[in-house]
């Protein structure tokens, strides 16, 4: 926008003062007078010149009603201002009195690198406020911009086009039905539907503004960002070129299309140089699963950062992290979700609960393929407990624990290592439970059919009590750390998205129709 400074020129260079009108010192190889309808005329031919606030106009023929004070002049025109803007035309249509001027026919400006072509240019030279109305297109090294009109008014240093409008820079493309410039401050507004176009990303919104000298951009009225990766839309959203930090409020919404990963929120920050995310108020985020489930997560802040060398990228829930799905739900303080591997890590007192089953430990890791759970690792005070009936739960505990789970995602089988420890119900024939079983050992593995214990294998020296259940003492029915508090297991209920995402707006400009980045190929 800066680099308009010549169009800026052209609409000074044959202004006056206002309310005062200059004479005109014609010059011409042949000048004569004649009288029309009472009205008198100079007829000129053959370089025709005049001066006119410093700049030189000349063109073949002009007659000059010296009664209207209107010169009109036709052929070759042009017109050179003082600091080198030339602009030609074949025809020119001046008034002192009213104070307008006017070059049309296939009219060129030029200075230095930029180039106006449009059929006309009309200007006011009272007010200083120029125009044209039949499209233009203004080339300034590699940046282009068309538009159906254009306007500049000098008293405020605003640049205005309308209709059609698109420019076209090396590194992004806008296109927008309206756009106005302020050459004093270095802001640009857009005033309806606008698409900003890059090889990393469009910008889509209804209302913004852009500053070319700080970078710094405002974006709102249904605004959304599209990456190759990532779609992000809220109420508003800003960014600084120059930082590369972007900031977001008013019913967020990201969506990580590679990974099916949406999150919901109030607030949002964006670092691009540490390609860090951050996300906050009234959380939610949902895993699309390939058979058309949802994995939902809450937390207070969802952070989404991808390294810098691998790109790898991480989904991080912050404090009071829940988790839910048709087939198990859970709870920590804190969660990571590693897209590219598919593996939830949870951490501070996390939960998971799978059909009839409590599982808890210091902190566990989900391995996920697909829509399966494959492979859940427990780490550190390792607890399991499997609902029998109302009154009777089998437990398992231990150091560390890897469990394994079936094509339905039930616990198929768990093998402890280190401090083992377990009370189990045997049943007749899955009739009604007849004795338990408590067993302390060094490792074992056990193998369950639909939660129930169907196999148990003991490594080292395992010691234990077999018991007819009315045997077994009321201390032995329940090994240290075991709870069970199903009024704290998270329900679908409480996963409820926080609001209608509003509708995309439908692009209505084709990126191979002035929507390209006009970036060079290198070669």
């Amino acid at each position: 926008m800066n680099k308009l400074r010549a169009l800026l020129i052209f609409m000074t260079l044959l202004s006056t003062r206002p309310g005062m009108a200059q004479e005109i010192s014609l010059r011409a190889d042949r000048m004569k007078g004649e009288k029309r309808r009472g009205e008198s005329f100079q007829i000129l031919r053959g370089s025709v010149a005049f001066e006119q606030n410093g700049s030189t106009v000349t063109c073949d023929e002009a007659e000059y009603n010296t009664s209207k004070e209107e010169l009109e002049g036709v052929g070759n025109v042009r017109i050179t201002s003082s600091e080198g803007v030339v602009v030609t035309g074949s025809h020119l249509l001046f008034n002192n009195k009213n104070k307008t001027a006017r070059v049309d026919g296939n009219v060129v400006l030029r200075d230095k690198s930029m180039t106006l072509t449009t059929p006309w240019i009309l200007y006011h030279t009272d007010t200083r406020i120029g125009y044209y109305g039949a499209g233009g297109r203004i080339v300034d090294g590699d940046q282009i911009l068309t538009s159906q009109t254009g306007s500049y008014n000098p008293n405020n240093s605003m640049l205005y086009f309308r209709y059609n409008v698109v420019l076209t820079h090396p590194d992004y493309t806008v296109s927008t039905d309206t756009l106005q410039y302020s050459n004093a401050t270095g802001n640009t507004w857009f005033f309806n539907y606008t698409e900003i176009n890059s090889d990393e990303n469009t910008i889509l919104c209804n209302y913004g503004n852009y500053n070319t000298r700080t970078g710094q951009g405002y974006f709102t009225k249904n605004a959304a960002l599209i990456s190759k990766e990532n779609i992000i839309r809220a109420d508003t959203l800003s960014y600084s070129r120059n930082t590369g930090i972007g900031k977001a409020s008013g019913r967020l919404w990201v969506k990580d299309t590679a990974q099916n990963i949406i999150i919901f929120g109030n607030k949002g920050y964006y670092d691009k140089n540490r390609k860090y995310t951050r996300i906050m108020g009234n959380t939610l985020a949902k895993k699309q699963e390939k058979n058309g489930d949802s994995l939902m997560l809450k937390a207070d802040t969802f952070v989404y950062v991808a390294d810098t060398g691998s790109g790898r990228r991480t989904l991080i829930a912050y404090h009071h992290a829940s988790m839910w799905r048709t087939d198990f739900s859970g709870t920590a303080d804190s969660l990571t979700y590693a897209a590219d591997d598919s593996i939830f890590s949870l951490y501070g007192k996390p939960v998971l609960w799978n059909d009839n089953t409590r599982l808890n430990a210091d902190t566990m890791h989900i391995h996920i393929a697909g829509s399966r759970i494959q492979l859940m690792k427990m780490r550190q005070h390792s607890f399991i407990a499997l609902k029998e009936d109302s009154a009777h739960f089998s437990q398992i505990s231990g150091r560390d624990m890897d469990n394994y789970f079936n094509a339905e995602n039930r616990l198929k089988s768990v093998w402890v290592q280190g401090q083992g420890k377990s009370v189990y119900y045997i049943r007749e024939k899955d009739a009604a439970i007849t004795s338990a079983n408590t067993v302390q050992y060094d490792q074992m593995r056990i193998g369950l059919d639909s939660n129930k214990v169907s196999s148990i294998r003991f490594y080292g020296s395992p010691s234990g009590v077999l018991y007819p259940l009315e045997n077994l003492p009321t201390d032995q029915n329940a090994l240290p750390g075991f709870v069970w508090n199903p009024e704290n297991r998270p329900e679908a209920s409480s996963f409820k998205t926080p609001f209608n995402v509003p509708e995309m707006p439908k692009r209505r400009i084709e990126k191979n129709n002035g929507g390209k980045s006009g970036k060079k190929k290198k070669g």
